[in-house]
């Protein structure tokens, strides 16, 4: 006998079916339910505890008594919503080894220069031991008491799993808009996954936490030194007295002890070192830094004698900066730190070339840019020229690039000279454009305009004189930054090569052509490439007579099958190959104000 089902009953039964899906894929993962409260504490109502939680979660005032950070207030309330105000840690506290985890994730943040106060660590570990207390709830105090506990230690995590994974402080807005890098490991990272996953959220922030060589090499100096600077009382130099000075030279001694300590594991090692080769040891110590081989002289003490916290500021924001970017130890990538003004090609080997990069700020141009903006007055206005740190992709060569003047550098550089003869550009190789015709610099009645709104564009042609030189490389930005040849060669030559009005020059940018040629699949782009640079071709098939080369003359555009990603990056600890740190000036003046934002 065959069974009948009306269509109501249909649809219910598929209702209760989807229902009882939808409840199933709702439940949490049963490693992660832990015991339920109820059972952990006697007389606990968990209803009552979840809408008393919930009804925190929507108190926009709410936060827990004493707690330190509240970055992810808003966030955290919504996550608690979101599970109906289901506690997340409650259950899990009984458990050895989530207790043992949540202990040591909240005070290794110290290892990482990161203070223990700014994840409540004493504040939970005083909640912890009241909760240890707790035989039955038997008023609403306890219910207040856990609901606290339960938003503190979530906020904690995931302050905790944010700070190592992606820094503490977020430098897109810290220093918005002139950083375009890659956050490392942004990839993947939930920021709630700590708290969905109780039993192993240690396991999860050790995963996205740094685990380079590098980042443990400055956690070890960072605690070498916080201790060693502790222990001794620090000296300064004595301005009123020759540097040759007895006292004095007691100052430079101890600084290289301190500097020199970080090479070494026994301070008694450096010391021996230090009084067998002082000369010797003055001038690694100059190399260290970057200085030419020489004596002690005002910019050695400049630069060693300074302030003693910026060494440990400088391992500090070297940490974070490490949190924000590390810069991977294989693939195929071109990478500048500006602070050494240096360039590396990566691929199976690496190449170096010094490059120019853009002039540091001048020192109070802060106030001058406030004052700026009260007079409006457009000659007074500081430019800033300094390289931002930008993570893309090179996409595009170009051969004999023009070069299109900035407004900025109209007038702040060139506006006056046009004004007092327009025949200043037609001598210098520029041509005028308007309305994308090429017009006589004469036919613009340049004093009709200010310095920085005229309404032409300034173009300069191609050639071996172009400010662009002969190589120009392309990468997508919001700065309008590239890399390019210069016929300024001289300034490669120079130990501060921080020159340029932002953008990077390049030593050698036929082999940076080559370099990303060469990765496009096709071995004839090198040779080709060579061939329009009026250069023999490395294939010995294709070469010809010496006196047939000829450079072409005209601009052309090689876009790139596969792009090469470009990092200009910041950093002033510098690893050597032997795996020896050097320190690089701070040439922006940058690490004093993230160490400031570090502490806060």
């Amino acid at each position: 006998m065959g069974v009948t089902i009306n269509f109501k009953s249909f649809l219910l039964l598929v209702s209760v079916i989807i229902l009882a899906t939808f409840n199933a894929c709702r439940k949490i993962p049963a490693e992660d339910v832990g015991i339920p409260v109820e059972e952990l504490i006697k007389g606990l109502d968990p209803n009552k505890l979840s809408d008393l939680i919930l009804l925190k979660s929507k108190d926009t005032l709410y936060k827990p008594e004493g707690i330190y950070d509240v970055r992810f207030n808003d966030t955290l309330k919504k996550f608690y919503i979101e599970r109906d105000g289901r506690p997340v840690w409650l259950s899990f506290l009984k458990d050895s080894m989530v207790r043992v985890h949540l202990k040591e994730v909240l005070f290794s943040t110290e290892l990482h220069g990161l203070q223990s106060k700014f994840y409540n660590s004493e504040l939970i570990l005083k909640s912890l031991r009241k909760f240890d207390r707790i035989k039955i709830v038997n008023s609403d105090k306890e219910y207040q008491f856990l609901s606290d506990l339960d938003f503190l230690i979530s906020m904690s995590v995931i302050s905790v799993y944010k700070d190592l994974a992606l820094g503490r402080i977020d430098p897109h807005k810290f220093y918005k808009p002139f950083f375009e890098m890659p956050l490392t490991k942004a990839n993947g990272f939930d920021l709630f996954s700590v708290l969905r996953h109780p039993r192993s959220f240690h396991d999860s922030i050790s995963f996205k936490s740094p685990n380079t060589i590098r980042y443990h090499k400055l956690q070890i100096l960072y605690k070498n030194y916080s201790e060693y600077l502790k222990k001794i009382k620090i000296l300064e130099i004595d301005t009123s007295e020759s540097i040759l000075s007895e006292f004095n030279q007691k100052v430079i001694t101890q600084r290289l002890e301190i500097i020199w300590l970080s090479q070494s594991d026994s301070i008694k090692e450096v010391k021996r070192k230090l009084i067998a080769n002082r000369d010797e040891y003055i001038n690694k110590t100059r190399l260290l830094f970057s200085l030419p081989l020489g004596k002690v002289d005002s910019v050695f003490i400049q630069t060693v004698c300074g302030a003693i916290s910026d060494i440990v500021d400088n391992f500090l924001v070297s940490m974070e900066r490490e949190r924000w970017f590390s810069r991977p130890d294989t693939g195929r990538y071109v990478y500048v730190n500006l602070t050494e003004s240096l360039l590396t090609m990566q691929n199976d080997s690496t190449k170096t070339m010094r490059v120019c990069v853009g002039k540091s700020k001048v020192a109070n141009y802060d106030e001058k840019y406030k004052e700026y903006l009260k007079t409006k007055n457009a000659r007074a206005k500081p430019i800033n020229t300094e390289t931002p740190l930008i993570g893309s992709l090179i996409r595009e060569v170009i051969l004999n690039p023009t070069w299109t003047v900035p407004n900025s550098i109209i007038g702040k550089e060139m506006y006056h000279q046009i004004v007092s003869n327009p025949n200043y550009l037609t001598r210098k190789g520029f041509e005028v454009v308007l309305d994308g015709k090429v017009v006589s610099p004469n036919s613009i009645s340049w004093k009709k305009y200010k310095p920085y709104g005229v309404p032409v564009k300034i173009r300069q042609k191609a050639g071996p004189t172009n400010s662009l030189g002969i190589l120009k490389f392309n990468f997508p930005n919001g700065h309008n930054i590239y890399m390019h040849d210069t016929p300024e060669k001289g300034k490669f030559s120079q130990t501060n090569r921080a020159v340029s009005h932002g953008c990077v020059r390049l030593q050698y940018p036929l082999q940076m052509a080559e370099f990303l040629l060469s990765m496009q699949g096709d071995s004839s782009l090198v040779d080709n490439f060579r061939l329009k640079m009026g250069l023999q071709p490395y294939d010995s098939l294709r070469q010809i007579k010496d006196s047939l080369l000829k450079p072409i003359k005209t601009t052309e555009i090689i876009k790139l099958k596969n792009r090469i990603p470009v990092y200009l990056d910041y950093k002033t600890i510098v690893f050597e190959n032997d795996g020896n740190i050097r320190f690089v000036k701070d040439i922006y003046r940058k690490n004093k104000a993230v160490a400031k934002k570090l502490k806060e």
